[in-house]
């Protein structure tokens, strides 16, 4: 894979993220519960106009649909996962806490079936580190650094 673009902030991720699905119906996100459900909760956010959905780590069977309420997108009910697009969120690839290359690409199997999308969204080049980005057909992968200081 190679560079096309680049962005800053937390605005410019969202919108290469919005242009990356423009043409998707429906998008399922899978990642890790608690680090992964905020980022796809955003994500979701952005294209609140899409039917949402996410799948916590890689059960299929605990599928929740992502639905716009007052106080942002959140967790609805049990839904069917089925999609345009499969997001691949970088907790997945974090060693001790994701899951095994070889039961995600299974996982991939089930749910793409040679038709959609496979993306991946990370911070700090999770699926490179992890060795991903050689081992999944992803179609894109959106990456982002995170610097920070504090101040007293």
């Amino acid at each position: 894979m190679k560079q096309v673009s680049s962005f800053k902030g937390i605005n410019g991720q969202l919108k290469s993220f919005k242009d990356e699905v423009e043409n998707a119906e429906k998008i399922i996100y899978a990642g890790v519960p608690g680090v992964c459900t905020p980022f796809a909760e955003l994500l979701a956010y952005a294209v609140r106009d899409k039917k949402n959905i996410f799948i916590p780590d890689i059960e299929i069977e605990k599928a929740r649909e992502m639905k716009l309420t007052d106080y942002g997108v959140e967790l609805g009910s049990s839904i069917k996962a089925e999609g345009d697009v499969l997001v691949l969120l970088g907790g997945l690839a974090m060693p001790r806490i994701g899951s095994e290359v070889s039961e995600v690409k299974e996982f991939i199997e089930k749910l793409v079936k040679n038709k959609g999308k496979v993306m991946g969204v990370c911070f700090m080049d999770m699926f490179r580190k992890a060795g991903w980005d050689q081992q999944i057909d992803f179609d894109s992968i959106i990456n982002a650094d995170i610097e920070g200081y504090i101040l007293e």
